[in-house]
């Protein structure tokens, strides 16, 4: 118990590295999307028959938002709240009492999906292709599941909602001819892209070098820490891992600048003749 605020310090420096997906700030590498105007509550369906029924898989999302409750629709015949995209499976017969029952229930994304389970793939040269969206979703009935959402760049197209192409095997495929899939950087000018690419890209490495050095740092003092307390039972400024190196650590940093900039200008200053 005594480790608790340790790992709540752990948790509180690593939330950065799991940012929240922002649908109007869509980065991959140095190239960036604004698909904010996607957002709202979208559809597509796929019917299939299968005789004396039909089956009609659903899709319902909202790519920049979360789906809510549908009125009048029962609680379970409907994903949780907090979902994104919903599939759910209608079953359909004409001589039944209950001509349409729903037989499954699939969140595929959720405001809880980790930024570690959503993909951003770029399609073309510098993204002027599209980009598509791939999520990992949890196992339904045993069966891993997946969503790809290809968005391709179109400036004609006025699609207003997603075409569903297949969904088999756990994996949904829905593919969206836009404007809004076309990078920022293509409406922009000419003779930057290649430059705003490489500092852009040079920044995200430079962010990168920076939380995975502050990871291994806070993981060595955990880590240290437990390892002290579990093998000395060690208490107090003890449970710090290479504690002395640490205490030293102010003097050794000045004693090194001393050096560095001091015995620059002192050299010549200290030196006496013998003659």
């Amino acid at each position: 118990m005594r480790l608790t605020p340790v790992l709540l310090a752990l948790q509180l420096a690593l939330a950065p590295l799991a940012a929240a997906w922002e649908c109007n700030d869509v980065v991959s590498g140095s190239v960036k999307y604004d698909l904010s105007p996607l957002g709202g509550r979208r559809q597509a369906s796929k019917e299939t028959d299968s005789p004396p029924t039909k089956n009609e898989q659903r899709v319902q999302l909202d790519i920049c938002g979360l789906l809510g409750k549908a009125d009048g629709v029962a609680e379970e015949d409907q994903c949780p709240e907090n979902t994104r995209v919903c599939l759910t499976v209608h079953n359909h017969k004409e001589s039944a009492a209950d001509k349409d029952r729903v037989t499954s229930v699939t969140p595929l994304w959720t405001d809880a999906t980790l930024d570690s389970d959503i993909r951003v793939i770029p399609q073309g040269r510098d993204g002027k292709d599209g980009l598509h969206i791939k999520v990992k979703a949890p196992d339904y009935a045993g069966t891993p599941q997946s969503l790809t959402l290809a968005l391709v760049c179109d400036a004609s197209a006025t699609d207003p909602d997603p075409t569903f192409d297949s969904y088999a095997d756990g994996d949904l495929k829905l593919s969206w001819s836009t404007p809004d899939a076309c990078p920022k950087s293509a409406s922009g000018g000419s003779g930057s892209s290649s430059g705003g690419g490489f500092f852009s890209g040079l920044w995200y490495l430079i962010k990168f070098v920076f939380w995975l050095g502050l990871f291994a740092l806070v993981a060595y003092f955990v880590i240290g820490v437990i390892y002290n307390h579990q093998t000395y039972s060690a208490r107090g400024w003890d449970l710090v891992p290479h504690r002395d190196f640490w205490r030293e650590l102010p003097s050794l940093t000045q004693d090194l600048g001393g050096h560095v900039f001091g015995g620059r200008g002192g050299g010549r200053g200290g030196y006496s003749s013998l003659g």
